[in-house]
């Protein structure tokens, strides 16, 4: 699990320089992949520099990323590679995307995540059993235990507007209970910051679990928890609902939810 880590921090720094690099040149192929889901030629090309980096220690591992899908032997473990997370904020020239790699030997439980904001130069990271880290300091989420003091990321489902209604609605029962919400565009980058005790709560619908994957091991390993919002919607690795929480307010926005 020690090589693991080392590899996708090292994955991690590549790819962020690279993708640094393009942005500065501001010579950016986009395309639209499904209603409003975008893809540059960047994310393509991160998620194959990702990639040979793996492939340079582990030949054999099994491999899912957002652009090029599954590769490898994933039955016995894979990386899970999201190579920008925030695409859209990343060709509008915002600093909210980041560099998202995972590894796991069970699907949905992975035990190495690194997440990577190059524009602010912010290295979350952690491994199981060992702790979250940012930059190389301990992190751990916040101490908030009154629902009305925290604050939450809501996201509305932008790519599944048939879901807007529904969580409209719980939504707006989340934000009367609570103290405000933001909302960062990648579902890797508000994962951290709640395990950095920057927020405190996470409600979206929809995600793929590459979004989410990276984040979620810093999370657990800060001292958060992160579930399907709802029992009766597991993760799968092409639909999630997630609630994520700093533990102490966990059950109270589940009700909410529920």
């Amino acid at each position: 699990m020690k090589t693991h880590l080392e590899v996708a921090l090292q994955a991690a720094r590549r790819a962020g320089s690279y993708a640094l690099g393009a942005e500065r040149n501001g010579m950016l192929s986009v395309r639209m992949k499904e209603a409003n889901d975008y893809v540059t030629d960047v994310d393509i090309q991160v998620e194959q520099l990702i990639k040979d980096t793996i492939r340079l220690y582990f030949p054999h591992d099994g491999i899912y990323g957002e652009e090029g899908g599954e590769s490898g032997n994933v039955q016995s473990n894979r990386w899970v590679i999201d190579p920008i997370d925030g695409t859209t904020n990343f060709f509008r020239g915002m600093p909210n995307y980041t560099i998202s790699i995972a590894w796991e030997e069970e699907k949905y439980n992975p035990l190495v995540g690194v997440v990577f904001n190059p524009r602010q130069n912010e290295l979350f990271w952690a491994s199981k059993g060992q702790g979250a880290f940012l930059n190389g300091q301990p992190i751990t989420v916040s101490s908030v235990q009154d629902l009305s003091q925290a604050i939450m990321v809501l996201v509305p489902p932008h790519r599944r507007r048939d879901l807007a209604d529904s969580y409209f609605e719980t939504m707006k029962t989340i934000f009367k209970a609570t103290s405000d919400f933001r909302s960062f565009g990648s579902c890797a980058l508000e994962l951290a910051y709640i395990a950095s005790g920057r927020i405190d709560g996470y409600y979206e619908q929809a995600l793929g679990y590459y979004d989410m994957a990276a984040g979620m091991i810093i999370l657990q390993e800060a001292g958060g928890i992160v579930t399907p919002a709802l029992e009766d919607t597991p993760f799968s690795d092409h639909y999630c609902d997630i609630l994520a929480s700093n533990a102490h307010l966990h059950q109270a926005l589940s009700l909410l939810i529920a």
